[in-house]
């Protein structure tokens, strides 16, 4: 019998793929003390702009990783990122060419800024994933040295009860060698894992082909506002069809309509006679009407097919998928690096307690059951938002298909300086407000919760009526759902709900005024586990305090209650008023936010004992 070939590199976990997602799990790995090697088949990180818009929660996130302040540096000023603006073209000289359709504040800028600053510290962040990743890599790779291997691709993956072997070719020297690996975080995109594994993945296949222009050019003489975050051309062709073009500006150096570099992008229909690249510029400068004279240096030009899918499974043994390889939809509403973010995130600290000891397998199994309904969620509406858009062509009057000349009067008329042209622009408004499904969303973006997967000590409490279009947010501390944001002072000094966990992994406990009996349970519940729990009686005599009065509106419960938070800032326990034995109730949320709610819970007993970890 043949012996087992010796791998030549153990980590307990690999990391399959270099972009948003893979770069997440790298980070928030290293800093929970989990050693990582992470493998991108690219020689280097994204060369196309992408994703920019980065919402609220996925700050949070880096900024609990440490990168938000570096993100916010290199991303366009608040004031270049307020609204969305929607126009007619670009140049051209028609009484309909160069005109201003819609304008609407957009991610948390403009008249939307008060609002989602009251759900959370963090304000959005604008920047593209060609300079997004770079900056992630770098953080990556100093808490990781030796530990990010660019232009090396996984070939082969086998699993058996201890573990998991990857096969990855080195494609600079064409070597190859074996990793031996815990579990695999596939964050490849879909492009291997999920095939190798045969996952399949579920819901609205290819329907589109989506194509990106990486261009420079100075459009300040066409862009009217110097604080749209996009711009969306809708043309009037000579065909009498509107042709659309999202033209977005990408800096890096100046911003808005001033910006050096943009994305221009647009849909066709999938199997549609291909086009070269001389073609696709011709008729993205046919779309915004620009001056056969203005200058345009394309950088690149990229296609990708858009699908509405999600995959069947996000864990196969000891594999889990996050990112676009367990979801694919198309980029309206800016909700596809987020998710990924926000699904390593999710993960991370699980791998980690499990690979310590400290939490059972079964934890693992919560990633899946937690993670694939909002990535379900999210894919329906950007699926929505993107079908949506149809109905601002119906708003303008434009008919496709009708003769040119109806459509050149309707869209004349639309300008006019009449009673019918003030009519049918107010019309047009009521079409373009649907829109902000796409662009104000914030209850989708931070109302999603985990109380129905099983992960969580319920409480018994209803969940919070939900607003349909996803705009309205209702912070609330049931079990489940994300921390409410509320300003706090800490000896003085004003911090965020969210900066009170005060080590990547740790637990938080926050009790009423009258809530010490929660903390000492905690305290002695951190050394019994081996888990670090911070804890505060915030307004008693600690050092934490709620001068604003806010989080006593959200927390739901008196001053003799308390909430247990997770390690990635979702509350697993409410206690709602003091009861008979603080430290049974903490034990069992513990145990249940572990995967370990099988075990018999010692209460005020001694209980089985670990090291000691740290407490608040």
């Amino acid at each position: 019998m043949n012996a087992t070939p010796t791998p030549d590199r153990h980590v307990p976990v690999l990391i399959v793929g270099g972009g948003g997602s893979g770069l997440t799990a790298s980070l928030a790995l290293s800093d929970l003390g989990v050693e990582t090697l992470l493998i991108e088949r690219h020689p280097t990180t994204s060369v196309q702009p992408k994703a920019h818009i980065l919402n609220a929660r996925t700050m949070e996130i880096f900024d609990h990783l440490g990168v938000a302040e570096d993100i916010h540096r290199e991303g366009s000023p608040a004031e270049n990122r307020a609204a969305m603006v929607w126009l007619s073209s670009l140049g051209g000289d028609a009484p309909y060419d160069r005109q201003v359709l819609h304008r609407t504040s957009a991610y948390g800028g403009g008249e939307l800024a008060e609002r989602y600053a009251l759900a959370s510290a963090q304000p959005h962040a604008n920047l593209g994933q060609r300079w997004l990743e770079p900056l992630l890599r770098r953080h990556a790779e100093k808490r990781a040295p030796g530990g990010l291997l660019f232009h090396h691709e996984l070939t082969a993956l086998d699993e058996d009860p201890d573990g998991v072997t990857a096969t990855v070719l080195d494609r600079g020297s064409g070597r190859t060698f074996t990793v031996r690996a815990a579990y695999v975080v596939a964050a490849d995109g879909g492009k291997t894992i999920g095939r190798l594994r045969s996952i399949p993945m579920e819901g609205t296949p290819t329907f589109l082909e989506w194509i990106n222009l990486h261009v420079r050019a100075d459009f300040s003489a066409f862009i009217p506002c110097d604080d749209t975050v996009v711009n969306r051309v809708s043309s009037l062709a000579e065909d009498g069809t509107l042709q659309h073009c999202g033209v977005v500006p990408m800096g890096p150096d100046r911003w808005g309509r001033h910006s050096e570099e943009w994305t221009l992008m647009f849909s066709r229909p999938p199997g549609a006679a291909d086009l070269d690249d001389d073609t696709i510029v011709a008729m993205v400068r046919r779309t915004l009407k620009l001056p056969d004279d203005h200058p345009m240096d394309v950088e690149s030009i990229s296609r990708w097919p858009v699908e509405g899918t999600v995959a069947r499974r996000f864990r196969s043994g000891r594999v889990f998928l996050v990112g676009d390889a367990a979801h694919r939809h198309p980029p309206s509403g800016a909700l596809g690096l987020n998710t990924g973010v926000q699904d390593s995130h999710n993960l991370a600290w699980k791998l980690a307690l499990v690979l310590a000891g400290t939490a059972d397998d079964a934890l693992l199994d919560t990633y899946e059951s937690e993670r694939r309904p909002v990535a379900r969620r999210v894919v329906e509406r950007a699926l929505f938002s993107l079908f949506n858009q149809i109905a601002f062509t119906a708003g303008t009057g434009v008919v496709q298909g009708a003769h040119p000349d109806w459509n050149r009067a309707q869209m004349t008329a639309l300008f006019s300086d009449t009673p019918d042209g003030e009519t049918r622009r107010a019309v047009l408004r009521e079409y373009f407000d649907t829109n902000r499904i796409t662009t104000a969303h914030l209850g989708l973006e931070m109302g999603y919760d985990y109380a129905d997967a099983g992960s969580v000590t319920s409480d018994g409490t209803p969940r919070p009526p939900q607003d349909p279009l996803g705009l309205e947010y209702e912070q609330t501390a049931r079990p489940g759902s994300r921390l409410p944001h509320a300003w706090l002072t800490e000896d003085g000094t004003r911090t965020g709900t969210h900066r009170l966990h005060r080590a990547p992994g740790s637990f938080l406990l926050l009790a009423g005024a009258e809530g010490t009996a929660w903390v000492e349970a905690a305290r002695l519940l951190s050394r019994r586990y081996g888990v670090r729990i911070d804890a505060y009686a915030v307004g008693g005599e600690g050092t934490v305090a709620d001068p604003e009065g806010r989080w006593r509106k959200l927390r739901g419960h008196d001053e003799h209650g308390a909430v247990l938070v997770r390690p990635d800032g979702f509350v697993t326990m409410r206690e709602r008023s003091a009861c008979a034995d603080p430290v049974r109730v903490v034990e069992q949320a513990l145990l249940t936010a572990l995967g370990r709610d099988r075990e018999a819970v010692a209460g005020d007993g001694p209980g089985p004992r670990t090291e000691e970890g740290d407490a608040g």
